[in-house]
């Protein structure tokens, strides 16, 4: 057992690499199966699965930072997805079947407690905003829900399709022909509902123009392949039962960020399928979304607060009066309102905009007058909502301009302003930015020991280590934070080094004696963008062709910075302070990745994908906005750190611009054995399994770790999905389909082999299966990568 090799430790202050090593590995499984039922399969003991069915619920990212007011502005607008595969499990000798309509069958989705958002826990179509752009306010769409989505479009339907001789003015804009209906999402799927279904090619397939003006009709597949798919829906953190009162009555204590999206299997007729003892077969997954912190700083003794006053400006002020004369509102939601305020005057007096040049004081509405709600990504190109283009081509209502891409702008700005260090170095920002309620609401105030800053934005971990901290998005919460996790970690030597230096030491650089984890700044780095550069890949899960992922740190070092281990592992391990802010560093000095290269003459284009071995390099930065954040070039990749095949899957750019081919492609969009999500098993960015659990009032998310136990073979574990789930498995957890071969006395080996397959190698035959991934490798992966 894993926990047996953990505790013959001599001691925990010796928990350093050498004690996660392994000369050999127990090859049996983390887990018991009480919870499965015993068979005999050709004279043998086995387990299989009790239900018929198993459904896997995800969300593709891992946590939707957005406000529920959008009377002012909005960064990102309201866009929830709740995802889902279901299988047939495996009986017997049978094996697992992932279900599709073929199989005369759709799934069903809600979210527990959660069936509207219009209200009083959003304004959002209720606000006006010119989405026609016909200069007035009076068209039956001219809202901001319709308003921010206008730069997409489509032809005819969502599976891209360009009719002949199709042109712009054929184009039907999503918010303008297109209208979103209230508590929908853009592509029209309801709070609750039946799900689309996303096949070999991926579905809900949108188009936007790019900064090239003959590149156009670009597609953006919104769902990977294998999916059904509720998209984009506009949750909030806030309940049905819970929420009384008007929106200005909201507190903090309001707040249940890790929502619980249930999914049904249901027939094609509509008819809820049964699990053998007669209950429907439903599953729920974690649905993350929360509000961002700028309120603290941004209102009243805030930093910001206090700055702007300092130059002049009193509008902050005079909104939070304004609300506070109403009895009925919060104190919180009062500040909310004054932080629009001012972050929009402090943004008017920097940087020359004029968004509360009509500024109305006494409204009870419309208090931005004539001007109206402010949509940052007007001016801020954003890949995450498909705006590629600078000034965004529909805005309205004040004048726009070009700027920085959105994540880089909001991240840089602040990072220089505010780098908040901890007495590591590492910037508290991260965690004080990004929403930080827990999942019990008594924890959703000052009296909370984790909460990385109080209510007035200062921070509380300046002399210690911000990982100790806690809340939302990521910190006290994803495995990769979390102190209980156990090997094997299946680490390369990127991810050794991580280990190393990072995840068992203290704030002081010191042996912590137990596991730390990492931090944010520890995956988004200039080191990721590196590899990914780097990558020149013929084969994914064997890591085959040109890349620096397999070679040793010495390599790595060599090939990222030239040899200069210093500058390396102020990379790896970006910090706040010291000669250079290299976490600031990383948005503000950040080199766009080459999306194409263009072989054209003169003025010309003729694009070659970004190998091509002639040709000009032709950067994201040139045809994208949003340069290329949010997308595979600059985000973090289990590969970073992770030994193939333990990686993500290279699809060869079927989801271009969003991932590259011959490049690993995004977490969310890869895909394993039988077409499995990554996320299937292993659950969302930021939210991976084994999430950290605290117990019930102390945890940050409790619904994952509930969500686990719904697959777990014994009722106690709650890592990653195991076989178990959908295959019936010998003694060992191995699928008895193994049975005859190495692998069927080797659960860990098994588990590899499992992430090798990829699409179309469940159809190989057993013997021509372990030929193609022998189990010697495997084990020596195992072996390699324990720690």
């Amino acid at each position: 057992m894993i926990s047996k090799i953990v505790k013959s430790t001599v001691a925990l202050s010796l928990l350093t690499t050498a004690a996660f090593s392994a000369a050999d590995y127990d090859k049996t499984p983390p887990f018991s199966m009480d919870k499965l039922e015993a068979v005999k399969i050709k004279g043998k003991t086995a387990f299989q699965p009790k239900a018929d069915y198993s459904m896997f619920v995800n969300y593709e990212l891992g946590m939707h930072c957005v406000g529920f007011d959008m009377s002012y502005c909005c960064v990102i607008p309201p866009y929830n997805s709740i995802q889902s595969q279901a299988i047939k499990v495996g009986k017997g000798s049978s094996l697992p079947k992932l279900m599709t309509p073929d199989d005369n069958v759709k799934l069903f989705a809600y979210t527990r407690d959660n069936s509207f958002s219009e209200g009083n826990k959003m304004k959002y179509w209720t606000v006006p905003k010119d989405a026609d752009g016909d200069g007035h306010l009076d068209s039956p769409g001219d809202n901001v829900a319709n308003y921010v989505w206008s730069h997409l479009f489509i032809y005819k339907d969502l599976e891209g399709t360009m009719p002949p001789g199709a042109t712009e003015k054929d184009r039907l804009r999503v918010g303008r022909q297109i209208q979103v209906k209230v508590d929908h999402g853009p592509s029209g799927a309801p709070m609750t509902g039946y799900m689309s279904y996303a096949g070999k090619d991926g579905g809900n397939v949108v188009m936007t123009d790019t900064l090239v003006p003959p590149v156009k009709d670009v597609k953006l597949v919104l769902t990977a392949s294998h999916l059904w798919d509720a998209l984009g829906l506009p949750l909030t953190a806030f309940n049905d039962s819970t929420r009384k009162g008007s929106l200005r009555t909201i507190t903090e204590r309001d707040f249940q960020p890790f929502q619980y999206s249930t999914v049904e299997l249901h027939t094609g007729d509509g008819k809820q399928v049964k699990q053998p003892d007669g209950t429907a077969v439903s599953y729920f997954g974690t649905n993350p979304v929360d509000i961002p912190n700028c309120y603290a700083c941004h209102s009243r003794t805030g930093k910001a607060a206090q700055m702007a006053r300092d130059e002049g400006l009193t509008q902050g002020d005079e909104e939070y009066n304004y609300w506070k004369s109403y009895p009925d509102t919060s104190e919180y939601m009062a500040r909310l309102s004054e932080g629009s305020i001012n972050i929009l005057a402090l943004h008017d007096k920097h940087h020359g905009t004029t968004f509360l040049s009509d500024y109305r004081n006494d409204a009870p509405a419309q208090r931005l007058g004539k001007v109206g709600f402010v949509n940052c990504t007007d001016c801020h190109g954003d890949n995450v909502s498909g705006n590629l283009q600078e000034p965004r081509v529909t805005a309205m209502g004040y004048k726009t301009v070009k700027a920085k891409p959105l994540s880089e702008a909001v991240h840089g700005f602040h990072l220089a302003m505010v780098p908040m260090p901890d007495a590591a170095g590492r910037s508290q920002s991260c965690q004080s930015c990004h929403p930080t309620h827990f999942q019990n609401p008594s924890m959703n105030d000052d009296t909370n020991p984790f909460r990385v800053t109080d209510r007035y934005g200062e921070a509380r971990f300046s002399k210690g280590d911000i990982r100790n901290s806690g809340g939302g998005c990521y910190v006290r919460r994803d495995a990769h934070s979390n102190p209980n996790a156990k090997p094997p970690f299946f680490l390369n030597a990127y991810g050794k080094w991580q280990l190393e230096n990072v995840a068992t030491k203290d704030e002081h650089g010191k042996d912590a004696g137990k596991l730390l984890g990492l931090y944010c700044t520890n995956c988004h780095t200039k080191v990721a963008q590196a590899l990914y550069a780097a990558d020149d890949l013929t084969n994914d899960s064997k890591q085959e062709g040109k890349t620096l992922r397999n070679k040793s740190l010495k390599e790595m070092v060599a090939g990222i910075t030239g040899g200069d281990m210093k500058k390396f592992a102020s990379w790896a391990d970006p910090k706040s302070t010291g000669e250079k802010n290299e976490v600031l560093s990383y948005y503000a000095d950040h080199k766009s990745a080459t999306l194409v290269k263009n072989v054209g003459e003169g003025l010309k284009l003729d694009l070659k994908p970004w190998n091509h071995k002639t040709g000009e390099d032709v950067p994201y930065s040139a045809a994208s906005a949003g340069n290329d954040w949010w997308l595979a070039a600059s985000e973090p990749h289990c590969a970073d750190c992770h030994l193939a095949p333990f990686v993500e899957q290279d699809t060869g750019g079927k989801y271009f611009p969003i991932d590259q081919p011959n490049k690993y492609s995004l977490y969310r969009y890869s895909k394993a054995h039988g077409n499995l999500a990554c996320q299937t098993c292993h659950e969302s960015t930021h939210g991976l399994y084994s999430t950290r659990y605290d117990g019930d009032e102390r945890s940050v998310d409790v619904t994952t770790h509930q969500q686990a136990l719904q697959y777990s073979p014994d009722g106690k574990y709650t890592g990653p999905v195991t076989c178990t789930a959908c295959h019936t498995v010998n003694n060992n957890g191995v699928p008895v389909q193994l049975e005859g071969t190495e692998y069927a006395n080797d659960y860990w080996a098994s588990v590899t082999l499992a992430h090798f397959m990829r699409e179309g190698d469940q159809k190989l035959s057993v013997k021509e299966l372990v030929k193609k991934y022998p189990y010697k490798k495997s084990a020596q992966i195992v072996k390699d990568g324990w720690k």
